[in-house]
């Protein structure tokens, strides 16, 4: 490591941006969307019915409490009666701000979460484009990062998870830390804390985790520059401290409140959710280019494949260009590899039991989005040694080959499917003062996302965190029986719906409707044919 390699005096003003770099940063964009246009051409369309739908009510929920009861965004209408139900999964309150403009004016939320997911791949490219190229100053060896950023593997691999496609923060945290440490001022230490606190409130998961890799990536930096603390560096760090602690502090203290009714994951929890090191050679189904690839010992949340251009473009970055800034990501990518093997590793059983948002993750294997981010960093120094290493004939084709091969090499495959266009015509009749007991039981997330038209309470719902409640379950079990019935209204239920379409057969569906025509307790509200079958909704007496 060299303390006076001049790291230091290029951190502290950004490089200007001129007419190349723009014209990269255009590259960038448009290579960033290259692999999404199937799923740009059927906009509408999801990957799955399950997280998608979920997201889509999340954002609608908070664009709701926020127009009409914003003391208590994070009280949600589902898991009825319980308060807080939002901080039962990451409220993703960043994209929520960002959608409710387009909900408010009557955007379906399905339709708003596929815009915000798709700009995350360009604004990943983006981001890491503008970070490799301040650290490198080459802008060719940028665009290569921006497109690793845009396609690196974990994005396809939670393909369905929302939240997780927002770590386009964690690059530019790493420069405005830089910044901060190189030339120490307000404005830097404010920028610093924005940045950090943006990606808390894109996804809490990934920005805790950001958190603590700054740690030791900051060590390293300041051992390597070594920074003589200051005042002005105190200050600096101060601010940033304030912004940080402002936004987890209004964002986190609903999910401290709401912690004794969900409770923390145990750490047995953790063991599914814990990779090995066999992890980092598991490809998923999406990945185009490893179809070949046998899937069949892969385990959910645990396909860790970087792919081989990150690896490859990294490694000769990690030894070609040593310095302070390289070091500093190294470490912090092995570090974040290592938290990222959960129970399989020294580290993270001490992280769960001293830092008490850890006792909620369910998942150590999401480290490895921090594994990702350096590679990509340190490929863009790859890049550069690659291209500095090539004559000035042969180095546009190097280059070409290089983006060609990142490209095929993280190629992106995307099955889709359809979501219901529109919601049983019963809901036309519910207003946000009933409580529902929907059945069948099942489609909880449809519910759910149906009722963003309507907004009244529901007895069941989904989320990361699904409260234990054996009564409700054998209440559910027991449906259509009498027993059932009174047990949904003893639990504060004012209507009830059954939709035949969600059952699994058209006798099942004629004999439940009799007996919730027959059964005292009810009566008819309203009978709509939704798909093609029954659906109705009953008021309890």
């Amino acid at each position: 490591m060299r303390p006076a390699d001049g790291e230091r005096e290029l951190f502290a003003a950004s490089a200007p941006v001129s007419r190349e770099i723009v014209l990269y940063a255009v590259a960038t964009l448009v290579g960033s969307t290259i692999w999404l246009w199937p799923h740009l051409l059927h906009f509408s369309q999801v990957p799955d019915r399950g997280d998608p739908i979920f997201s889509a009510w999340r954002l609608a929920r908070v664009a709701h409490q926020l127009a009409t009861d914003p003391t208590h965004v994070f009280d949600g209408n589902s898991f009825y009666p319980l308060p807080l139900t939002l901080t039962y999964s990451d409220a993703t309150i960043l994209q929520a701000i960002l959608g409710a403009p387009l909900i408010w004016i009557g955007v379906k939320p399905l339709i708003v979460t596929n815009l915000l997911f798709f700009v995350a791949f360009p604004a990943c490219g983006l981001a890491f484009f503008y970070v490799a190229w301040q650290f490198t100053r080459d802008p060719r060896a940028a665009l290569v990062a921006g497109l690793l950023g845009a396609w690196y593997p974990f994005h396809s691999e939670h393909y369905s998870h929302f939240e997780l496609q927002w770590f386009m923060f964690v690059p530019l945290a790493c420069l405005a830390l830089l910044r901060v440490l190189a030339r120490p001022t307000l404005a830097a230490g404010l920028l610093f804390g924005l940045v950090v606190s943006a990606q808390w409130l894109a996804s809490m998961y990934i920005g805790i985790m950001l958190m603590t890799m700054l740690v030791p990536f900051a060590l390293t930096v300041v051992t390597g520059w070594r920074v003589v603390p200051s005042r002005a560096l105190v200050q600096s760090l101060l601010v940033a401290v304030v912004v940080v602690l402002a936004s987890c502090l209004i964002t986190g203290l609903p999910y401290v409140r709401s912690r004794a009714a969900r409770g923390d994951r145990t750490i047995e929890d953790l063991r599914p959710g814990s990779a090995t090191v066999s992890d980092y050679g598991a490809t998923h189904r999406r990945l185009a280019s490893y179809r070949w690839h046998s899937r069949a010992a892969n385990q959910p949340e645990r396909e860790l494949f970087p792919g081989a251009s990150p690896v490859l473009l990294a490694t000769i970055g990690a030894f070609a260009s040593w310095g302070t800034l390289s070091t500093a990501i190294a470490i912090t990518g092995a570090l974040a590899f290592e938290c990222s093997l959960g129970l399989n590793g020294p580290t993270y059983r001490a992280l769960y039991e001293w830092v008490m948002p850890y006792r909620g993750m369910r998942v150590p294997a999401r480290f490895s989005v921090l594994v990702g981010s350096c590679l990509i960093l340190l490929s863009a120094f790859g890049t550069r040694s690659l291209l500095r290493r090539v004559g000035t004939r042969g180095r546009d084709a190097v280059f070409a080959a290089i983006i060609g091969f990142v490209l095929l090499d993280l190629r992106v495959t995307t099955p889709l499917v359809d979501y219901w266009p529109s919601s049983p015509g019963l809901y036309q009749s519910v207003t946000s003062d009933m409580v529902l007991a929907e059945f069948p039981t099942g489609h909880e997330i449809d519910y759910m996302y149906f009722s963003t038209e309507h907004w009244a309470h529901l007895i069941g719902g989904y989320s990361g965190f699904i409260p234990v409640d054996p009564e409700l379950d054998r209440a559910r079990a027991a449906f259509p029986s009498p027993e059932s019935l009174a047990s949904m209204r003893g639990r504060g239920a004012t209507h009830l719906t059954y939709n035949c379409s969600f059952e699994r057969s058209q006798e099942r569906c004629q004999n439940t409707l009799r007996q919730l025509d027959q059964a005292p307790s009810l009566s008819l509200v309203a009978d709509h044919t939704w798909n093609g079958a029954d659906a109705r909704l009953y008021r309890f007496r």
